[in-house]
């Protein structure tokens, strides 16, 4: 069957979130950032030293494929109720540190461009750091001008489990409207972005931007425009 779709993740892959830091670095950016919110709002809201040791409590297991969501994580560690009407303000200012950062990687605008030229839909699938709402994300394909250059998104706060869980590559599908048999995944983890759509029948193509897989069996590639040449042949 002829590929149609390309599936591809986004941070790592188009964007690159964290260049040379972690997310524990940024983390308490992040949350001095949505302390202000709560100070703004004249709401009590606890020293960050206090806020880092809560957030540690509700770590979650990178192999528990269940989002848990930002929300909750952000009510746990400034002491609010599950429904409390500022969580959304705090999300969203609690990412923007995260995405101020950012920055596009010079092949991304380029390569998707590319598959739309040789008519190929183009669809994101991706996890989010620290199971933050879908909507900012999609903001933020906006801002990098992604939005604009694929068919869709499909982030794990749209389906409830995160990569490499096969329901969100199932959901992609869905989306994509294609069997697996007419995708194709690239993503820059080989766990997630090989693997998992591996057995959901998507073949992966691994983006190994620092040469860090070599000889380890995966179908990689070196930058982006290197998988456009293969679909150009």
């Amino acid at each position: 069957m002829t590929l149609r779709v390309v599936l591809v993740d986004l941070g790592g892959t188009l964007v690159d979130f964290f260049g040379h830091t972690t997310p524990g670095k940024v983390l308490p950016l992040a949350l001095a950032s949505a302390r202000r919110v709560l100070i703004e709002k004249g709401r009590d809201a606890p020293p960050l030293a206090v806020l880092e040791s809560r957030w540690g409590w509700s770590a979650q297991s990178p192999d528990d494929p269940v989002v848990r969501p930002l929300e909750g994580r952000l009510a746990r560690t400034f002491g609010l109720g599950d429904e409390d009407e500022v969580l959304p303000a705090l999300c969203r200012s609690f990412m923007v540190p995260l995405f101020r950062q950012a920055r596009r990687f010079e092949d991304a605008l380029p390569f998707l461009d590319s598959l739309r030229q040789m008519g190929y839909e183009a669809i994101i699938v991706s996890n989010t750091t620290w199971g933050s709402p879908a909507e900012l994300w999609r903001e933020q394909l906006s801002r990098t001008g992604i939005g604009a250059r694929v068919s869709g998104s499909v982030f794990c706060r749209d389906v409830g489990w995160r990569k490499p869980d096969p329901r969100i590559f199932a959901h992609a599908l869905g989306v994509a409207k294609a069997r697996p048999e007419e995708c194709l995944f690239v993503g820059d983890n080989p766990i997630w972005d090989v693997e998992g759509p591996g057995k959901a029948g998507i073949p992966g193509v691994l983006l190994d931007r620092r040469i860090e897989f070599a000889g380890q069996g995966h179908d990689r590639i070196i930058n982006l425009m290197e998988l456009v040449r293969r679909l150009q042949d």
